[in-house]
């Protein structure tokens, strides 16, 4: 009981450099790939191996093991567990009990957990024990900074898009699954916070996502690198999904990067203007489910405004939520940024053009983008002239800041 409890209080307090504290037996470096997309490394190692573990399964570890694991992530993710068990003394009995089983997939353990007794946190519980049990695939991007992705389907079975979380690790932050919403509040703290090396945040993710070089992500500040590990978490995950649908539907590892890269505008507006309902404005309305009576107020605008609940009325669709919801303003957005760009400073937006060989989208430089890296017909290893494009994109986000606020009134007229 005493050690138990000072390990909790030590999760909830400790606070430390993170260097790949969870151990995976299946951990992918992405330094490892380079010289192929970021796409091509899902394709073709992190889905197939999230697939082997929906189909195989993985050990539960064992109690003493998974109380460790409680100062290994973030202190929300701890308490959780600890709510979802009732205490750390039931998550210890629970994990000691299940361990004890031969490999449960994520299909198979929940049942698991309600059977031993945890029904009501079975959910929650399932998620905790395959991330302290290696019972996924970490994606690391540099020794102070990892992915734990853990209990995704295949895409085989009825809802397997709406499965698995991803757990981002970086610098001062252990393993954290951030939502939606929590990623777009901090990627607009960071991005207006007046950071000189902002450049560098975006070079870097494009350097990953073109061709699996991370040689620039040192150079980004602690902070920043907490934004990019919980972009390139969130992205495995809905890229996943989005793979799950042979691309055919589930775009929102799409909206996740083209929401990422507009932050460019909001970190030099002198206000944050977001498009909602097709107008760019300073005051949008209160998220609420598409089925609730409540009427929503207004707020300030933020980027947190490119989340929504869906507008569907049905009660079966109404509380899903995402930021694909919002893909018709932010594709306005990217596209008049686009136009104003090219009206001003052509030579960037034709720099970064002439590397589209292949993209149906016109005239939005953002859509353009995820659509060549996301996309199979695209080479898995780029030519040595599209390896510039990570060095043109980042110079035309660059200006996009820089020209914020004439853009701004460019789109309000």
């Amino acid at each position: 009981m005493k050690n138990i409890t000072f390990i909790l209080i030590t999760a909830l307090a400790f606070s430390a450099n993170a260097k790949n504290l969870l151990k995976y037996p299946t951990l992918l470096n992405i330094s490892d790939y380079k010289g192929t997309t970021f796409f091509s490394l899902m394709e073709s190692q992190v889905k197939p191996a999230l697939d082997d573990f929906a189909t195989n399964g993985f050990v539960v570890a064992d109690g003493k093991t998974v109380i460790a694991a409680l100062k290994k992530v973030d202190a929300k993710v701890a308490k959780r567990a600890i709510t979802a068990a009732g205490s750390a003394e039931a998550l210890k009995q629970l994990a000691d009990d299940l361990s004890k089983n031969e490999a449960v997939t994520f299909y198979d353990l929940p049942a698991a957990i309600a059977e031993a007794g945890a029904g009501a946190g079975r959910y929650d519980l399932s998620t905790f024990l395959a991330l302290v049990s290696g019972g996924g695939v970490a994606v690391q991007i540099n020794p102070d900074n990892t992915a734990y992705n853990v209990n995704y389907g295949t895409g085989e079975t009825e809802k397997d898009e709406m499965t698995g979380r991803s757990f981002g690790e970086a610098p001062n932050r252990m393993a954290l699954d951030a939502s939606d919403k929590h990623y777009l509040e901090i990627l607009e703290s960071y991005v207006r916070s007046g950071d000189e090396n902002l450049s560098d945040f975006y070079r870097s993710l494009l350097e990953i996502l073109i061709n699996n070089d991370t040689k620039s992500y040192a150079n980004i500040s602690e902070e920043g690198q907490v934004v990019a590990t919980d972009f390139l978490a969130v992205y495995i995950a809905e890229q996943d999904r989005h793979l799950m649908a042979d691309l055919k539907s589930h775009p929102w590892d799409e909206a996740l990067l083209e929401v990422t890269l507009l932050s460019a505008l909001h970190a030099g507006q002198k206000n944050v203007m977001v498009m909602f309902n097709g107008e760019l404005t300073a005051t949008t309305l209160k998220q609420a489910p598409g089925c609730t009576e409540t009427e929503r107020t207004e707020k300030e605008a933020s980027m947190v405004d490119y989340w929504q609940f869906s507008s569907s009325t049905d009660p079966a669709s109404c509380n899903r939520s995402g930021i694909n919801v919002t893909r018709r303003d932010f594709r306005s957005l990217g596209a008049a940024i686009t136009a104003y760009q090219r009206e001003n400073h052509p030579e960037l937006v034709e720099n970064v053009e002439r590397h589209f060989t292949n993209t149906k989208t016109k005239d939005n430089l953002f859509a353009q983008l995820s659509e060549f890296l996301i996309n199979y017909k695209t080479p898995k290893k780029m030519s040595k002239a599209t390896l510039q494009l990570s060095e043109d994109f980042t110079a035309f986000l660059m200006q996009v800041k820089k020209d914020a606020n004439k853009t701004t009134t460019f789109i309000s007229q």
